[in-house]
């Protein structure tokens, strides 16, 4: 038979209401008081009921994390980051990812909703329904929640400026001699990286050939960087250079260009996106623009555990706070310019 905090109190020869303040972390409990409870714990095998402490205490000490997929490291990197600095502060990050699909988005949220999480940090990105059905189970819930997406009105958004970081890169390219250059996106039109090619462009005089963008009808992966460059290629369209939505389309690409006998970067200049770690060890080491990971990390972090430090009227009446972290251009092998 499973036991109980009554069996521990027994056990240990002290009050239910003792335990009760051992168990959640309350002062006043001498410290010989304390080892006999949790020697009594330990003996036992005792497992606080988790969904009554949280009835209790209004909190369940977790969190949720809505990303597109796990299969880009950058979404794998910035979890380790959340998930370290939540951890120091006693929760736990549960994660749903989206695939990019809408109606698993609203899914993952609802799911998270109903396992009472205390906050979610979304970083699905996904054009905005009318309605947007994700959004109204957040606000009709008012669950705390901190985005990466800015087209997710009314919450906290935390991003890295990704118009100028794509208008870094792409300059730096002209700067090398391009003057055709490709894009190879996601499936969001237009994303800000597409905006900041076409910004590069009209700030240098040059025209923009809508014949060289490509954007993916899925996830912006390895998979679909090579398959849409090997449709680009097909095409027979001309291009001395390629900037890729990340660092995965980026990788891509270049499988599809060596396959095709093109040189990188002496045929073809390639830049990536968000610096993941494989950046430093693909062949030629990729160009790319470095999102600052962590401290975006400890932004959402700190937004939302205000969040969750307020009441809901004064999370209501608080106003939304928008961060944009610069980028950094990488400079490496694939582009053929370190100066």
């Amino acid at each position: 038979m499973k036991p109980t905090i009554r069996d521990v109190a027994a056990e240990a020869g002290v009050s239910i209401a003792t335990v009760s303040r051992v168990l959640n972390g309350k002062d006043r409990v001498k410290n010989s008081t304390k080892a006999k409870i949790e020697e009594a714990i330990r003996k036992l095998n005792f497992q606080p009921d988790q969904n009554a402490r949280s009835m209790i205490k209004k909190e369940t000490k977790t969190i949720g994390m809505v990303v597109p997929e796990l299969s880009n490291e950058y979404w794998a990197q910035l979890f380790d980051v959340l998930q370290h600095l939540f951890w120091e502060r006693g929760y736990t990050i549960f994660i749903g990812t989206t695939e990019r699909n809408l109606e698993k988005e609203a899914t993952v949220v609802k799911t998270f909703i109903e396992r009472r999480v205390d906050g979610i940090i979304f970083g699905s990105a996904l054009p905005r329904p009318n309605p947007d059905r994700t959004m109204e189970l957040l606000e009709r819930f008012a669950v705390p929640t901190v985005s990466l997406d800015p087209r997710m009105k009314g919450l906290h958004c935390v991003v890295g400026d990704h118009l100028q970081g794509a208008t870094d890169a792409v300059e730096h390219l002209i700067r090398l001699g391009h003057r055709s250059i490709a894009y190879v996106g996601g499936p969001i039109v237009p994303d800000n990286r597409e905006l900041g090619l076409r910004n590069a462009c009209l700030l240098n005089d040059l025209p923009v050939n809508e014949a060289l963008f490509r954007r993916t009808s899925d996830s912006p992966t390895f998979q679909s960087g090579y398959a849409e460059m090997k449709r680009l290629l097909g095409e027979g369209e001309s291009f001395t250079a390629v900037f890729g939505f990340n660092d995965a389309v980026a990788f891509g690409c270049i499988r599809a260009l060596e396959e095709a006998g093109k040189r990188i970067p002496d045929d073809v200049a390639i830049v990536g996106y968000d610096d993941i770690q494989m950046a430093t060890v693909f062949k030629p080491r990729l160009t790319t623009v470095r999102q600052p990971v962590r401290e975006i990390g400890e932004a959402l972090a700190t937004l939302l555990l205000r969040a969750l430090s307020e009441t809901p009227d004064a999370q209501r009446s608080f106003p939304r706070t928008h961060i944009a972290f610069k980028t950094e251009l990488v400079v490496r092998d694939s582009c053929g310019g370190r100066g």
